[in-house]
């Protein structure tokens, strides 16, 4: 069992090594249960059987299975999808899989998408650009609106001032609505396009409200660790923040794919008690 702060979870895509070698996604949801985790985040790329064809697209009905034999487990779907370039519509078939996934797996909450946008490259983001990716992420939360949902948009590979601005000017237009509009907020991400200091910054900077929940992950030299040890990212520092800042979210571990991946899940699960205390 966890001794975490925070409500704890992970992301699929820690299983990758073991999904690709045959393993169940279902029975490594049922060791990772066993071993404290609430929250599972259900990445495209990273869901085993439940999801189809080479762009691995979600398959609502068969997820709808796995809510049932879960039930006191909370999802979200998460999807690569291009969200920040204003050129995609609520209508692309990926998108609406996502969401029909998500409500197949709302498990009697509210229906949660996460979308990343890997392909929006720096150079794109532009001063003039804010108002239309704005517009954009506007058109999709109301999708999940629809759906009693919410959306959450992980920051990635854009300028962290040039996302913040989008996101703020998307909660503008939502008004009384932008609840539904959350931040999926990964600080080892910062470094993409960061200076290392500018890190803790910007984890005081963020509001606990707009958060959804935390990505933990370490990187040493510019890759993501199988393990939670030490590396570029100051975690004690930055889960101390976060706690004093009154972030009650939960903490989705991300470590990257690895054979021992249950020894170094159990490893941070154990030094993410230690900071929490």
């Amino acid at each position: 069992m966890s001794d975490c702060f925070w409500p704890l979870g992970l992301v699929s895509n820690c299983w990758k090594v073991q999904l690709d070698s045959g393993t169940q996604l279902d029975s490594l949801m049922t060791a990772a249960v066993r071993r404290g985790m609430t929250v599972i985040e259900l990445r495209q790329g990273s869901l085993g059987e439940y999801e189809a064809g080479p762009t691995c697209v979600p398959q609502a009905d068969r997820l709808a299975e796995l809510a049932r034999r879960f039930p006191d487990v909370r999802f979200n779907v998460a999807l690569s999808w291009p969200c920040l370039g204003g050129e995609l519509s609520r209508e692309d078939s990926l998108f609406l899989a996502g969401r029909s996934s998500a409500m197949s797996l709302a498990n009697g909450q509210s229906p949660h998408l996460r979308l990343v946008d890997l392909q929006t490259r720096p150079e794109q983001c532009l001063e003039s650009s804010i108002e239309s990716a704005a517009r954009g992420l506007v058109e999709l939360t109301e999708a999940m609106i629809e759906v009693e949902g919410i959306l959450s948009i992980e920051h990635a590979r854009q300028p962290w001032s040039w996302f913040d601005s989008v996101m703020h000017a998307a909660r503008r237009r939502l008004g009384e609505r932008s609840s539904r509009l959350r931040l999926c907020f990964d600080p080892c991400n910062l470094l993409l396009t960061e200076q290392a200091e500018e890190v803790s910054g910007i984890v005081e900077s963020v509001e606990p409200k707009d958060v959804s929940m935390i990505h933990v992950k370490q990187r040493r030299d510019g890759q993501v660790q199988p393990d939670f040890g030490d590396g570029d990212i100051d975690w004690p520092k930055l889960l101390e923040t976060l706690r004093r800042r009154g972030h009650s979210g939960p903490v989705l571990l991300e470590i990257a794919p690895h054979a021992e991946v249950w020894a170094n899940l159990e490893n941070a699960i154990a030094r993410l008690g230690r900071s929490s205390t």
